[in-house]
């Protein structure tokens, strides 16, 4: 294991303060924009009204303790988020930088973040289900992949459809989920509107080695 893959999660002390009034877990409201949830702690890139934590989405790990969160939703997010893996040039580039000692673990920690990611989009969801609590849900909507919608948008990057859901729950019928093998998510709602919006709601799993087994 690199040392970047270290686990470095530092909950900064306005974050905390958001935390301790919310025993069950916070509400998380992911690239709420200035309109967020009423209830919700909201989680952006742009520091606007309304965004309680400002963070790149493709970042990890967020800055959130494990298991803090009792439901997570996210509205026209998901289509933005890179569903490939990080470019080799930049992983190879911090390395070297490691290498010359130019740069520490501890400033990759802050400002980079783990930086070798197979899979952007699915360390996505990993990271979702690490701040989740146990049974608590991802609700989520995203334009339907292939729509007039999707295509619309020029910064759309990650279509996303009913065979897409598989890959993340390791009992669904299509087996995708032992391709890449990621946290395991169980699906309790799905609705597509093949020319519209695509609404899921996702319930994490807990981990379980009956999962490993095809």
């Amino acid at each position: 294991m690199s040392k970047n893959n270290k686990k470095v999660n530092k909950v900064p002390k306005h974050i905390q303060d958001l935390l301790k009034d919310y025993n069950q877990g916070i509400k998380l409201d992911i690239g709420c924009g200035e309109r967020k949830n009423d209830g919700f702690i909201g989680m952006d890139i742009r520091p606007m009204k309304g965004v309680d934590i400002v963070w790149n989405l493709e970042r990890f790990p967020y800055p959130l303790p494990d298991e803090s969160v009792s439901l997570a939703v996210a509205s026209h997010v998901l289509e933005h988020i890179n569903p490939g893996n990080e470019s080799p040039r930049l992983v190879g580039l911090i390395e070297l930088l490691r290498a010359k000692k130019l740069i520490t673990d501890a400033e990759i920690a802050q400002y980079i973040g783990k930086y070798d990611v197979f899979g952007v989009f699915v360390t996505f969801m990993d990271e979702i289900w690490r701040i989740l609590k146990p049974k608590g849900q991802f609700a989520f909507i995203v334009p339907y992949a292939g729509s007039f919608g999707y295509w619309q948008d020029p910064t759309h990057i990650n279509p996303i459809n009913e065979a897409t859901l598989g890959y993340f729950d390791p009992l669904h019928e299509s087996q995708l989920w032992h391709i890449y093998k990621p946290k395991p998510w169980e699906i309790k709602e799905s609705h597509a509107q093949v020319n519209g919006f695509f609404e899921v709601v996702l319930e994490k799993r807990i981990m379980d080695k009956s999962y490993e087994v095809k």
